[in-house]
């Protein structure tokens, strides 16, 4: 039998096998895709959403191996090829989370199902896949992505530390480098692999580390730091030339004058100038709320932590209410879960949980709080929920024999497709309806005509003017003075189709405007010249700022755009002196050099720093080679299954 044919008898199998795990595996999947691609297509976009969705244009074609405030490229890479199939508009700068996001629930259930049962690990997937947080993060953001990749790692993992096998230690290496290419921040589940690694060999060999475990968990290490040497190698080159690094890097290497290096700064010192490149770094990374922040450990145990702006609450406590505001049912029946397991003696679990809040959850709590970074601890507690839940129906059962899962499955059910229709904390919305960003965006490219001019109202933030209209001529309303001055000035003035989008709610994403009366008189004035020479062409409804929304139920009243359409004399070349104000977070978009070279730009001067390079560029592209074949890997999991 040929490899499709295998591959075909497989597929058939899903649906005519006596077992059906696969099929109701295969159910879940599919439920957990439809909700991911219509939070894709509908959810509202966050600043930071737009800054990355923006830094992805054209990625690979830059040749760079790392964006500066991240330390890690495979993201941007993955999503540059989305943009090259579905183009650079909503739906391709969430592909990477609505894939790898899809994948995941695969992933959870043999996660899952190395702690327990199949029924547990399938109530396990459905979790994952009908979680209001994980779908609404299916947005332009590299935390699904890599999850998926910590997910698959660890099953892997948990294989290998059975079957001793170098192939398996090396293989969970490799994904969790994939992770590491992905979000920076996933480097810390190398430890927690490794001391549970030791914790398994005690339980069952009273021996936590033997000869041949050290060479195993050194090629599993090996395996993942091989995805560490793009960084590295941007950052050595960059420092080489420019005496300036990331700014990751700098905040973990750096330091103020007088204060302390900190270990990584104590062991490098005699290497890297650690004021200096403090200093070097200050003027391009200053304004980040970030620099040259640490740890607050007094604020993660007592509270008022320097990283929540005056909140009281610890921000250990904190961080919890990104799942209990989204998910309380899987945060209530995970803790439940764990304590189970606690008390039927069945430590595996509770101990890796304890692993990942102490050496994973407490750096993150300590030092940033941003609900996106926390969906581990999301995935942390769904297995152990599913163990709870199906122990629960397991027990009640035997008192109810009526009483069937499938209960429990409609209410899980339920609640989820009644709690996305909510605004929640920490989570973008709205789910049931388009944002009105995603609707400007369709406009653009159903209505605005590639040789028109737009020009935006000044008063929508920055990001969301150039993710929207990219692809278009397009400039901030406040330049249009100068642009009809300058027009009637060369003498090449044309007629040219404009278009202008106006913020009819004032603010539309500064939170600013308020304090700024003459910045928002000048755009009325503009919107009353377009308002009565022009046409209106289109009211897009505000949709993000409702509390719910629910199909047949809830109506938008609130007008947030409006675009008008009219003619005015405009020099076709104006344009590109326009080019300069097309830099968003210190790069140019599409990393244009035209626009301006990009401030971390380096060139090799020698042989070995070109060797160096090249060594750091092939890893880059073999790391979205074996991206894609993970992905492959959790369908052939399931296939086989």
């Amino acid at each position: 039998m040929g490899f499709y044919e295998k591959w075909l008898d497989k597929v058939w199998g899903i649906f005519f096998s006596k077992d059906r795990t696969k099929f109701y595996l295969l159910l879940i999947i599919l439920l957990g895709f439809v909700l991911r691609l219509v939070g894709a297509i509908n959810l509202g976009v966050s600043a930071d959403d737009m800054h990355f969705s923006v830094h992805a244009i054209e990625f690979l074609s830059s040749g760079k191996l790392v964006v500066y405030d991240q330390s890690a490229s495979l993201w941007y890479a993955v999503t540059d090829i989305f943009y090259n199939i579905f183009g650079a508009s909503q739906l391709g700068s969430r592909m990477a989370a609505l894939l790898f996001g899809s994948l995941s629930i695969i992933a959870i259930f043999f996660l899952t199902r190395e702690f327990s049962d199949t029924k547990a690990a399938l109530v396990a997937s459905l979790l994952l896949a009908i979680s209001p947080f994980h779908i609404k993060y299916t947005v332009s953001e590299m935390d699904v992505m890599a999850m998926f990749f910590v997910l698959m790692s660890m099953t892997v993992f948990f294989k290998a530390i059975k079957t001793g096998k170098a192939i398996h230690f090396a293989s969970s290496g490799i994904v969790l480098g994939l992770a590491l290419m992905t979000k920076v921040y996933t480097l810390l589940f190398v430890p927690v692999l490794v001391v549970y690694a030791l914790y398994h060999n005690k339980s069952i060999n009273k021996q936590a580390l033997t000869k041949s475990h050290l060479k195993l968990l050194t090629i599993f290490i090996i395996c993942a730091g091989i995805f560490a040497i793009p960084s590295l190698t941007h950052n050595y080159l960059l420092y080489k030339e420019k005496g300036i690094m990331d700014l990751i890097y700098t905040n973990a290497l750096g330091t103020k004058a007088g204060e302390g290096k900190g270990i990584m700064g104590t062991i490098l010192s005699p290497i890297i100038d650690t004021e200096k490149l403090f200093s070097n770094g200050a003027p391009h990374y200053s304004w980040d709320t970030g620099f040259g922040h640490g740890a607050d450990w007094r604020g993660f145990f007592l509270g008022n932590s320097m990283h929540l702006g005056g909140d009281p609450r610890p921000s250990s406590i904190y961080a919890f209410t990104f799942i209990w505001n989204n998910d309380p049912i899987i945060l209530l029946a995970g803790i439940l879960g764990i304590i189970f397991l606690v008390y039927r003696k069945q430590k595996a679990y509770p101990i890796l949980s304890i692993l990942v809040l102490v050496l994973v959850f407490a750096y993150l709590a300590s030092r940033i709080l941003l609900a996106k970074h926390y969906i581990f601890l999301l995935l942390l507690f769904i297995p152990p929920a599913g163990i709870f839940l199906s122990e629960m129906h397991g027990l009640i059962s035997k008192k109810i024999r009526a009483f069937r899962l499938r209960y429990i499955i409609m209410i899980l059910l339920l609640f989820s497709l009644f709690w996305l229709g909510y605004k929640t904390p920490y989570a973008m919305s709205p789910f049931y309806i388009q944002s009105e960003v995603g609707q400007l965006m369709n406009y653009k490219e159903q209505s605005i005509p590639d040789k028109a001019f737009v020009f935006a109202d000044s008063r929508i933030y920055r990001g969301q003017i150039h993710w929207a209209l990219n692809g278009k001529t397009y400039a901030e309303a406040a330049y249009l003075p100068q642009i009809v001055e300058a027009s009637q000035k060369s003498g090449r003035a044309v007629q040219t189709e404009t278009y202008f989008i106006e913020c009819a709610v004032d603010d539309c994403g500064w939170g600013t405007i308020k304090d700024q009366p003459q910045f928002n008189q000048s755009m009325e004035n503009i919107v009353e010249i377009f308002s009565t020479q022009g046409k209106l062409q289109k009211e897009i409804l505000s949709t993000s700022f409702e509390p719910s929304y629910f199909p047949g139920i809830s109506k938008p009243k609130t007008v947030h755009f409006k675009v008008y359409k009219t003619t005015i004399p405009i020099d076709p070349s104006i344009s590109h002196s326009l080019d300069s104000s097309k830099v968003w977070f210190l790069y140019p978009i599409g990393y244009d050099e035209d626009i301006a070279i990009p401030f971390d730009k380096y060139y090799v001067d020698n042989p070995l720093d070109s060797l160096i390079d090249l060594i750091a560029h092939a890893i880059q592209y073999l790391a979205i080679i074996l991206a894609f074949i993970t992905a492959l890997l959790a369908v052939k999991w399931l296939l086989d299954e």
